[in-house]
């Protein structure tokens, strides 16, 4: 697996590694595991929508003053290579969250432009100037967080009748 554990939140977490994140996952799943699938497999949706529908360059076209049309070539610095996920440990071990981003610094500033095109080639399918994270990953992670949450109660029952 290569999603990553943390424990905490922010500058002041940490990531689990080594020895102690195959402990740590094991108890996570022993004790959560219903719960643990749910957000695994909703992380794992949510990214590969986002990089679905992330843009890279290709090439900005520029008309010359004779009205001659060529594409200048721009290389990509592969933002969409960058996505990472996870599992924190917050509220002092008392709950688990999922999380994934994109590691790239500029990455919540990329808007498209009218040329703009994902990595397959195709157009962009986000608006003209719109905010590529906020439309290919946090819109739709609300949009399904109803869903989710049903998913999660049902999984979290799930896990406590497990138990006892």
């Amino acid at each position: 697996m290569a999603r990553r554990i943390r424990y905490g939140k922010g500058k002041a977490s940490i990531e689990i590694t080594g020895p102690q994140r195959k402990l740590f996952e094991q108890a996570l799943r022993e004790v959560a595991g219903e719960t643990m699938k749910v957000l695994e497999d909703e992380i794992d949706t949510r990214m590969a929508e986002a990089k679905k529908n992330w843009i890279v360059r290709y090439g900005k076209p520029i008309t010359t003053k004779s009205g001659k049309i060529f594409v200048r070539k721009e290389e990509s610095k592969r933002s969409v290579d960058k996505f990472t996920n996870g599992i924190r440990i917050v509220d002092g071990g008392k709950a688990i969250e999922g999380f994934f981003r994109n590691d790239s610094p500029y990455a919540y500033a990329i808007k498209p432009a009218s040329y703009s095109k994902r990595e397959n080639g195709s157009p962009s399918t986000v608006a003209e100037g719109k905010s590529l994270a906020n439309e290919t990953m946090w819109k739709p992670a609300k949009k399904n967080v109803n869903k989710l949450v049903k998913k999660l109660a049902n999984a979290f029952i799930a896990d406590q009748k497990k138990k006892g």
